[in-house]
């Protein structure tokens, strides 16, 4: 009878795969790159233009109620510093004043020019030295207003008016002439 014997196999070294602490270290550092990454991509002020958009909306309502029933009620949007101010006043004065972040945001505007978001000639640009007025009378409907350096101001409303944002359409806060604010295309 012969004599088997067994190789012994000793088991490799040398394993094919990953240790758990190489895992935990590559799932580290995509977590670190992908952190600084969306940190890059949704920067703050990406929302801001939609932020002031709907801001606007808000204080408008604001002033169109605050003006039923008064006189000389009036919405004031001017770029002061590193904010976009929306101001109510009446014949008292300051009623109420918002300041939201500028960053990302160009504003223009105009009276009875609700087809496009052009700026023409820069007198629509809205501006700390040229804001826009919107009067509002004791209905609560748009008397007049305007960009205070175009030709004309303040302009009697007859059709609407409108504050472009980056002059996006999408981004436009559109006046109707019974002083009531909404968002989006304004149709003339």
């Amino acid at each position: 009878m012969g004599s088997t014997t067994l190789s012994s196999a000793s088991p490799r070294s040398d394993s094919v795969g990953f240790s758990v602490i190489e895992l935990v270290i590559v799932i580290l550092v995509i977590g670190i790159v992908s952190a600084v990454a969306i940190a890059r991509i949704l920067r703050s002020d990406t929302y801001n233009p939609i932020i002031a958009r709907d801001q606007l909306v808000s204080v408008a309502r604001s002033a169109q109620q605050k003006a039923i029933g008064r006189n000389d009620v009036s919405l004031h949007i001017q770029p002061i510093g590193n904010s976009l101010q929306f101001r109510i006043e009446d014949e008292t004065g300051v009623v109420e004043t918002i300041d939201t972040d500028l960053a990302a945001v160009i504003p223009s505007g105009d009276v009875n020019q609700l087809a496009s978001c052009n700026v023409v000639g820069g007198e629509s640009v809205v501006s700390l030295a040229t804001p826009m007025v919107l009067y509002y009378n004791e209905l609560g409907d748009l008397l007049n207003g305007g960009v205070t350096g175009a030709v004309g101001f303040p302009e009697d409303v007859t059709s609407g008016a409108r504050l472009c944002i980056n002059n996006n359409p999408a981004m436009s806060v559109c006046f109707s002439p019974s002083g009531y604010a909404y968002v989006g295309d304004c149709v003339d």
